[in-house]
């Protein structure tokens, strides 16, 4: 007993001396905790519509619904829908109300028809109401019963057309491109991060920082090893996830390879950037708490539409963002490699800025 009360003394004197651990371990549970509360009690998602030469009875009741309506003309929506500015087109012709969704995210499309449902409902309720009226008071002084007016609605039908994906698209399906780039970017940091610890609590990194190679090239060796190896660990999962999964994919499977390749160069770069602070890989895994799993809350996986405004700002600094939008845009929306470059531009700009913060760490503790 006497021997496992010294051992706790001695663990407990380790935490004494490293308040850089016992501050992320109470930091980094409550940062995590705290954003899901944020991001779970946001408000319900109303959808976005766009009404094209619709009659006045239908956008008066599209107005008054959980959803935002405007009129545009049909250039302008279909515009729009392509760029996921709005989530539905709607249009009469014959009495059928034609819905054109933007189709990828199933749940947008639910909160669609649901309004959709809604309203016409209630259109058909105050059109049948009219219609008595007015063969009440034709017929007021004749013992003659109502017509059957359902021929005479203004919507009869609903037909909904889907600009990407399909009726049968599941809930998964939206999410899988986001699910790739998450996986990819979580393993490929926590490879790189500890690897790099385990070369320092080895000594190899110390025998490497007492020769001329300069922090620079030290920090580029490590990521053509390890980016190699994790370019070739994206293009199995990409393959697993597509071939075996069953992931769509609508766009050029090189286009996201590329994307892939990208994000993990990324995370490589990252992990680079932590392991030059970390001490231990206990460290490590504190550190990926603090700078990974908030990326992984702000990827896609949580809608932020209905997120405050501040949290909406904050999505746009974090590189996972921007892969988790590429993969999605090629492989649910069929982009070409010129539609994503703005993407792959700025994971790029993360990598140069990771690899030389990540230079500039291993520097210091060169010459310390």
């Amino acid at each position: 007993m006497r021997s496992a009360l010294a051992l706790t003394l001695r663990i407990l004197q380790q935490f004494r001396h490293d308040p850089r651990t016992v501050v992320m371990f109470i930091v980094g549970p409550f940062l995590v905790l705290w954003l899901f509360s944020v991001l779970l009690t946001g408000g319900t998602y109303e959808p976005r519509l766009a009404g094209v030469d619709l009659p006045t009875e239908i956008t008066s009741v599209l107005q008054e619904q959980d959803a935002t309506f405007e009129a545009l003309d049909a250039a302008t929506a279909a515009e729009r829908l392509a760029n996921r500015e709005i989530d539905a087109i709607l249009t009469l012709k014959d009495g059928t109300l034609l819905v054109e969704v933007e189709g990828t995210d199933t749940s947008h499309t639910s909160s669609v028809i649901g309004v959709v449902n809604n309203a016409i409902k209630e259109v058909a309720a105050n059109q049948r109401e009219e219609l008595a009226d007015e063969l009440k008071l034709s017929l007021e002084k004749l013992n003659i019963p109502l017509p059957q007016m359902d021929d005479a609605l203004l919507v009869q039908d609903v037909e909904v057309t889907y600009l990407h994906g399909s009726d049968n698209w599941s809930f998964f399906d939206f999410f899988g491109p986001i699910f790739i780039g998450v996986f990819i970017f979580v393993f490929v940091f926590i490879t790189s991060g500890m690897s790099l610890i385990t070369e320092r609590t080895g000594g190899t990194m110390e025998r490497l920082l007492a020769t001329p190679i300069k922090s620079w090239q030290l920090v580029l060796g490590f990521c053509l090893g390890f980016g190699v190896v994790s370019i070739i660990q994206a293009s199995i999962v990409l393959w697993a996830c597509i071939a075996l999964i069953g992931f769509p994919n609508a766009g050029s499977l090189l286009t996201v390879i590329c994307i892939t390749a990208s994000l993990a160069l990324v995370s490589l770069t990252l992990g680079l950037l932590v392991s030059g602070f970390a001490r231990t890989p206990l460290q490590v895994i504190q550190f990926m708490i603090i700078l990974v799993i908030p990326q992984v809350l702000f990827s896609g996986i949580f809608d932020l539409t209905t997120a405050p405004q501040w949290m909406q700002i904050l999505n746009k600094c974090f590189p996972i963002t921007y892969g988790a939008e590429a993969l999605q845009d090629v492989m649910l929306r069929g982009a070409s490699f010129v539609d994503i470059l703005p993407q792959l531009a700025i994971l790029w700009a993360f990598i140069a800025a990771f690899f030389a913060l990540a230079s500039l760490s291993f520097k210091k503790r060169k010459t310390s």
